[in-house]
């Protein structure tokens, strides 16, 4: 498994027709076609920390109607700062932004960015007949380290329940072990678990008539990780933090169910 650690985050690939135009189809038939921009592939989508001279974001910039598309433009913010980037003229389009290119655009002294720092990334879209449409597409790109999680691991899980069902025998559950698979996702650094507890949530609440693997998320920032985005079978937002062993590849990870307390601890091993 490599050594090396992820973070950065990408979010939000969904479409709208927002920007302050009627797109109802009577409009439409006298304006034109409003234009919905979608990212088609994303090669990059962080900026790597130690290599930040080189480090550039890359993704594609669709439309459903590209015959229509007149300019695309990227709207790119770095907190209070935000400007417009370079005109493309054709789709698909090409992004290709170096974290340099990005940073003076801004007015940001690059030797100034530290890990966590975020440049957020926004398509607008221009037609043949002015209707113009910023999209939801957004493209978060953070200072980050890059990271190979990815892969099968065994798990020894140690928990302990706040419910009454669960019998002795499992509650505390002691050196529980099961497999876990982190599959990674086109957001660098973030990764699908198989089952946020390790086993422990179907092994407590089996009672309840509980199976299978619980899915969940995790965030890996430079080694750190946290659970993101995921809840309970029962609703409970999941929370917890942990780390990675960047020498042998160990994951530690702490959990909790935040609505009513249930803990546990995996220790995840690579295959």
């Amino acid at each position: 498994m490599k050594k090396y650690k992820i973070f950065s985050v990408i979010v939000a690939l969904g479409l709208f027709f927002g920007a302050c135009e009627d797109t109802n189809e009577n409009f439409v038939d006298q304006r034109g076609v409003a234009v919905s921009p979608k990212i088609e592939s994303i090669a990059s989508s962080f900026f790597e920390l130690s290599d930040l001279d080189n480090a550039y974001v890359e993704f594609v910039v669709g439309a459903e109607f590209p015959a229509e598309v007149s300019e695309i433009t990227v709207l790119v913010s770095f907190g209070d700062k935000e400007t417009f980037l370079p005109v493309y003229t054709t789709v698909p389009a090409t992004v290709k932004l170096t974290c340099g290119e990005v940073a003076d655009a801004l007015g940001v002294n690059l030797n100034d960015l530290a890990l966590g720092d975020v440049f957020s990334f926004q398509i607008l879209v221009s037609n043949l007949d002015g209707l113009r449409t910023y999209s939801n597409v957004v493209l978060n790109a953070t200072v980050a380290c890059a990271s190979s999680l990815e892969g099968i691991y065994t798990c020894v899980a140690n928990g302990s329940s706040t419910d009454p069902g669960p019998a002795a025998d499992v509650n505390p559950a002691v050196n529980y072990t099961t497999t876990i698979t982190l599959t990674g996702s086109d957001v660098n650094g973030e990764y699908a678990i198989s089952d946020f507890s390790g086993g422990l949530f179907p092994l407590w609440y089996s009672v309840y008539g509980l199976t299978g693997d619980q899915p969940g998320k995790l965030k890996d920032v430079c080694g750190d990780l946290s659970y993101i985005n995921t809840k309970g079978p029962y609703g409970s937002p999941i929370s917890g933090t942990g780390n990675v062993d960047e020498l042998t590849g160990v994951i530690t990870l702490d959990g909790l169910a935040d609505s009513w307390g249930d803990a546990w601890n995996l220790v995840l091993t690579p295959q």
